[in-house]
């Protein structure tokens, strides 16, 4: 398996991360649909991406035995 299939592995499991846990903060939250809800999940699922993203990127590398350089 390459780096690359490594990253988008890792970006989609970031991604559905993201998703799952803005929806659910702003269902918390905000329980009327308007369109503040929809910035504050867009903010949280942002931050959720930056922060996990790396994390995830390198347990998967470490895990699969992956180098960068190759």
């Amino acid at each position: 398996m390459s780096y690359n299939i490594v990253s988008i592995i890792s970006i989609v499991i970031t991604a559905l991360l993201a998703l799952l846990f803005s929806h659910y903060l702003s269902l918390v939250f905000f329980e009327d649909a308007n369109n503040f809800r929809k910035i504050v999940q867009l903010i949280i699922a942002i931050v959720v991406m930056t922060t996990f993203y790396a994390p995830i990127k390198y347990i998967l590398l470490k895990y699969m035995g992956i180098n960068e350089k190759e």
